[in-house]
C-alpha cells in the first residue's frame, strides 16, 4: 500500500511539473539567436567553428508536431542534465565521440535522449519488480537503483565499445592505405590524385576519412587544410599522422614515397609489439585458472605429510 502511495504521489509530481511548464514557459536566451552569427565572426578569426557559413550555422524553420514543442524542451532539459553527470561532457565533446564512434549522423540531442529513455526504462523495470517482489520502499528503490544503473551507462558504453573497435580497424588499415598510396605516387600520380585512387579501392574507416577530406577538397578547402582538419578529427593518432603527412606533402611538395613507407613500418612494428603482449596477457590469464586449482591440492598433500614429519607418527 506504501510502495502504491509513493509511486502515484511521484506521477502526480511529474504532472504538475509538466503543467507549471505548459503554462509558465521557460524565457527563451539569446544565444541560440546570436550564435550563428557568432560564430560565423569566430570563424573567420581562426578563433571559432572552422569553415562555417551562415547556411551551415543557422537553424531550419521548426515544424515540428506541438506536442513535441510542448514537452520536448522539458525532456531535453532532463536528458541533458542526466548526461551532465553521466558524460561530463558538452555539446562538441559528445559530437567528437559520436564521431569517433562512426555515429556522426547521430546528434548529440539524440544522444541524450536515448540515455534518457534507456535510464527511465531502467528506473521503472527495477520499481515495477520491486513492487511486485518486495512491496516495500527501501526494496523498491534498491532494484530500481540496481537497474537504474546500467541502464544510465548503457549507451555511453555501447559508444565507447565503437570507438575502440573502430580504432583498431584503423590502425589494420592505415599500413595498407600507406603502403597503396606510395605505389601510386611512385607511379606518377600526385597526392590529391593518389588519395583519390586508393580511396576507392575499400570502405575501411581511414578510406572512408579520406573520401571525406576529397569532399571537402572538391567544394573549395585546401588540401592542406582539408588534411589538417582530418588529423585534428580523427580518432586514431596513427591515421592522423598519415593525415599530417599528406597536409606537409599538399604544402611542401616533393616525394613523399619514403615516409609512407615509414609510415607502414611503424604502424606494422606496434601491431606486432601489441599483438606480443595480448599473447602474453593471454597465457598468464591461462595459467591463473590451472593455479587456482592446483596449488589447494599440493598445500593439502604437504599439509598431510607434516604430522608425521614432526612427531614421528
Amino acid at each position: 500500500m506504501t510502495g502504491s502511495v509513493v509511486i502515484a504521489g511521484a506521477f502526480a509530481a511529474l504532472t504538475m511539473a509538466l503543467f507549471v511548464a505548459v503554462v509558465v514557459p521557460p524565457r527563451r536566451a539569446l544565444a541560440g539567436r546570436l550564435r550563428p552569427y557568432v560564430s560565423l565572426s569566430r570563424s573567420r578569426l581562426g578563433t571559432g567553428a572552422a569553415d562555417a557559413s551562415v547556411v551551415a550555422l543557422t537553424p531550419f524553420a521548426d515544424d515540428r508536431h506541438p506536442v513535441v514543442k510542448v514537452f520536448g524542451p522539458l525532456l531535453e532539459g532532463l536528458a541533458s542534465a542526466l548526461s551532465s553527470v553521466v558524460d561530463l561532457a558538452d555539446d562538441d565533446a559528445v559530437s567528437q565521440r559520436l564521431r569517433h564512434a562512426g555515429f556522426a549522423e547521430t546528434s548529440p540531442e539524440q544522444y541524450r535522449m536515448r540515455q534518457l529513455a534507456q535510464a527511465v526504462g531502467g528506473v521503472a523495470l527495477g520499481v515495477t519488480l520491486g513492487v511486485l517482489t518486495i512491496g516495500s520502499i527501501g526494496g523498491t528503490a534498491l532494484l530500481a537503483g540496481l537497474f537504474g544503473f546500467p541502464a544510465v551507462t548503457l549507451e555511453r558504453n555501447r559508444v565507447q565499445r565503437s570507438i575502440d573497435a573502430r580504432r583498431g580497424a584503423m590502425r589494420s588499415e592505415v599500413s595498407t592505405v600507406a603502403q597503396l598510396l606510395a605505389v601510386h605516387v611512385r607511379s606518377g600520380h600526385g597526392p590529391v590524385d593518389a588519395v583519390r585512387a586508393v580511396s576507392a579501392l575499400g570502405h575501411g574507416p581511414v578510406m572512408a576519412e579520406l573520401r571525406e577530406a576529397l569532399g571537402w577538397i572538391s567544394s573549395g578547402m585546401t588540401p592542406q587544410r582539408g588534411y589538417d582538419k582530418l588529423a585534428e578529427a580523427t580518432a586514431e593518432p596513427v591515421a592522423g599522422r598519415l593525415y599530417r603527412l599528406l597536409s606537409s606533402s599538399a604544402q611542401a611538395g616533393g616525394d613523399i614515397t619514403e615516409p609512407l613507407l615509414a609510415v607502414a613500418a611503424d604502424v606494422r612494428s606496434q601491431r606486432r609489439e601489441a599483438l606480443a603482449r595480448s599473447a602474453v596477457k593471454r597465457r598468464t590469464a591461462m595459467l591463473l585458472p590451472l593455479l587456482l586449482l592446483i596449488a589447494p591440492v599440493m598445500v593439502l598433500f604437504v599439509g598431510a605429510a607434516l604430522p608425521s614429519l614432526v612427531l614421528g607418527r
